[in-house]
């Protein structure tokens, strides 16, 4: 596979991770939706299946997350509330595809970055921070379903701490993306 492939194809899912993680919404309407963000993944896995050869594998899970993201974009606007929140066992469903999806792509992509003429350190940053998305997922998860009173100063300190680590973890993600895509210059690029 070129350069050019690999390249475009890490712009995609860095762009994606930038669509998963922001929400910006006018009143019920997020104006970056998750779903195109896992479209874009879903994209960039084809054009990296020749380089990866186990991140085809990934494809059904992206289309899952995509259409629960999708149904939630647009049950929002229309009933006031995410349709997968209202079910705990589908919430509980989704936020594992996503945990196993998040961290074998990652993985994948660190397998990348381990290359010939790449950064182990890179590939290391992007296993560390895949290490800690993962374990704040789960607390997130955790806190968020466990009974606990949300008025408390003891509880939303730790919260706020646990989601702002957690924002840290998936800002370096991403910018290790777009640096690990410069790893992969075009290819009127590598003859000068």
């Amino acid at each position: 596979m070129n350069n050019q492939n690999i390249r475009h194809a890490l712009s995609k899912i860095a762009w994606a991770y930038l669509l998963i993680l922001l929400n910006f919404r006018i009143n019920d309407l997020d104006l970056l939706p998750n779903w195109a963000g896992y479209l874009l993944i879903f994209l960039a896995i084809g054009q990296l299946s020749g380089e990866l050869r186990n991140l085809p594998l990934l494809k059904p899970f992206c289309i899952l997350l995509g259409i629960a993201a999708g149904v939630d974009w647009l049950a929002l606007p229309l009933s006031g509330a995410e349709l997968t929140g209202r079910f705990f066992l589908l919430s509980a469903l989704v936020a594992c595809v996503a945990l196993y999806f998040h961290f074998q792509l990652l993985t994948d992509l660190a397998l990348l970055a381990d290359g010939p003429g790449n950064a182990p350190v890179l590939a290391r940053r992007l296993r560390v921070c895949r290490n800690i998305d993962a374990v704040l997922q789960i607390a997130v998860t955790l806190l968020s379903i466990l009974p606990l009173p949300a008025e408390e100063a003891w509880v939303q300190l730790p919260a706020v701490l646990l989601l702002l680590f957690w924002l840290g973890a998936r800002v370096v993600i991403a910018v290790s993306l777009f640096v690990l895509r410069g790893f992969f210059p075009p290819e009127g690029a590598e003859d000068a």
